[in-house]
């Protein structure tokens, strides 16, 4: 009967111990100020009913436990690479393509300088495919009297990747299947 008595009050003890450490520290952390927010969680269940009548008459007060502070926010979901180009550096991309500095070239040389090729961005909202976001550029012949578009093309923000949007299937394509199937570098005129 003393043994079972010891024990009861060892775990009377531990239980009341244990309880002051997590009000100590709930205590400490609310007083932190990088805490704004704080949340009540339920304490500890109470001894069993053996235990001694002063720490069944004593219930311990919920503790209180911090939030994470608003300052840490989560990372950014990871359906979106993050932007490493800019538009002008797209643009730029785009331009050193060699099919189109060769359309470049014999837009000025047909039209005798009266035209010239560049680049016209028909939406300035980037597109969004395939959990990316591309820049969205036309190739045009560019003259006085209007601007003829030759190809429109998608380039990533996140990384060097050009697409180019095929009019006859309505699609993205890479640039390695426009130049096996369109064969762009043969083309010199509009109407190719």
């Amino acid at each position: 009967m003393e043994l079972s008595k010891q024990s009861s009050r060892k775990l009377v003890i531990a239980g009341v111990a244990s309880t002051v450490v997590a009000l100590g520290l709930a205590a400490w952390f609310t007083r932190s100020p990088a805490v704004e927010k704080q949340v009540t969680v339920q304490a500890p269940p109470a001894p069993p009913a053996s235990a001694s009548s002063t720490a069944q008459a004593k219930k311990p007060a919920p503790a209180v436990v911090p939030q994470r502070p608003p300052e840490i926010k989560d990372p950014a979901p990871p359906s979106e690479p993050p932007a490493i180009r800019t538009k002008d550096q797209g643009a730029a991309a785009l331009m050193a393509l060699p099919e189109l500095q060769a359309w470049s070239a014999a837009i000025e040389k047909n039209s005798g300088g009266k035209a010239h090729g560049g680049l016209l961005e028909y939406d300035p909202a980037p597109r969004k495919l395939n959990g990316k976001s591309y820049w969205q550029f036309s190739f045009v012949e560019n003259s006085a009297d209007a601007a003829l578009r030759w190809e429109s093309f998608l380039v990533s923000s996140s990384d060097d990747e050009i697409l180019v949007e095929d009019a006859s299937s309505d699609e993205a394509i890479s640039l390695g299947r426009w130049r096996r199937e369109k064969h762009p570098g043969q083309r010199t005129a509009i109407d190719n």
